[in-house]
């Protein structure tokens, strides 16, 4: 098992490339999920992407330009964070990897379905996430509030009349609803409350 960074590379802040809170990012995928994996290079910061690019791909001097004016001109897009999660993505776990950590982001923030993906990535990527484990009939309100969406059980219910939670990326229109198992996939589900809060659940 290896873990991606040493101490003679470092981000623009000068902390430690390839550590996340004294976490290593590791090639190992039972060590670090492709997702996970993925999602690291992807949050790489303008500052650091262009000379991460030069270090772990093989991208054409051409290429790399080209990004760099993308970064200039239309950082936004993050188009050079996409290329060098792709890259780095593919070379460590493969294509149908990478595929499979850009459809679990894409479902996650319903712009994909959700039932398309298959149990291992769908858990690697709630993992990523505030999480709880609860069983089926558990109120929807309470797991807002044990995932962290909600400071209380009123400020949930509330979210909840609002039209702003959705459970499986399914609107939950009714307060007093609970976790129904009918509507799981593999054992779990995708919380979120307003557009891009999600959480994880995962039933006992």
């Amino acid at each position: 098992m290896h873990a991606i960074g040493t101490p003679l590379i470092t981000n623009s802040d000068g902390t430690k490339f390839g550590k996340s809170e004294g976490n290593a990012i590791w090639l190992d995928a039972s060590m670090t999920s492709p997702y996970a994996f993925y999602q690291f290079w992807l949050n790489t910061d303008d500052a650091d992407v262009l000379k991460r690019l030069r270090i772990f791909t093989f991208l054409t001097r051409a290429q790399l330009e080209r990004l760099e004016t993308a970064v200039a001109n239309e950082p936004f897009k993050r188009e050079a964070q996409r290329a060098l999660a792709w890259d780095v993505t593919t070379l460590v776990h493969g294509e149908a990897a990478t595929a499979a950590a850009i459809a679990a982001a894409e479902a996650l923030f319903g712009q994909g379905e959700l039932s398309a993906l298959d149990a291992t990535t769908l858990e690697s990527a709630l993992r990523e996430l505030p999480h709880t484990t609860a069983p089926p009939g558990t109120p929807i309100a309470q797991l807002l509030v044990d995932t962290g969406l909600a400071s209380s059980l009123a400020a949930a219910r509330r979210s909840v009349v609002e039209g702003g939670v959705s459970l499986n990326n399914v609107r939950v229109d009714d307060d007093e609803s609970v976790l129904d198992a009918t509507a799981l996939m593999h054992g779990m589900a995708v919380l979120r409350r307003g557009k891009k809060t999600l959480a994880g659940v995962f039933v006992d």
